[in-house]
């Protein structure tokens, strides 16, 4: 059987492979480990930081991490995918919409269909 990547495999991914994210102080602020409780808050300021990325012009390694996002929507467990789920993409939602959009054309198929099912529940920022 498969063993799911958990929180611990997630942001070490994301710190090691995409350094700008090393020097966010979100690390030192919400509890990152397994059974912290602040995931929810971590991954919405990682959205937060990934639209700043966009209006640098950072857009090739927002992409890469869109793509990590993607990966882990087939290898992380049900915590990860949940909170990527409930959190990192409904604050994509609220992005204002030039940002958002362009972030949406970064979606892969799986994160696609998760965004497109939370417009069910949610609606986007209309700015």
């Amino acid at each position: 059987m498969l063993v799911k990547k958990n929180f611990q495999d997630f942001y070490s991914e994301i710190r090691s492979e995409f350094p700008r994210t090393k020097e966010l102080e979100t690390w030192d602020k919400y509890d990152c480990s397994v059974h912290g409780y602040e995931h929810s808050s971590i991954m919405t300021e990682l959205s937060r930081e990934l639209e700043n990325w966009v209006v640098e012009g950072g857009n090739s390694e927002v992409q890469r991490v869109m793509d990590t996002i993607e990966k882990y929507f087939h290898e992380g467990d049900v915590p990860v995918t949940s909170i990527i789920y409930s959190d990192f993409l409904v604050t994509i939602m609220e992005m204002k919409t030039v940002t958002r959009e362009i972030i949406k054309g970064m979606l892969g198929p799986e994160t696609r269909k998760h965004y497109f099912n939370l417009l069910n529940l949610y609606r986007e920022l209309d700015e």
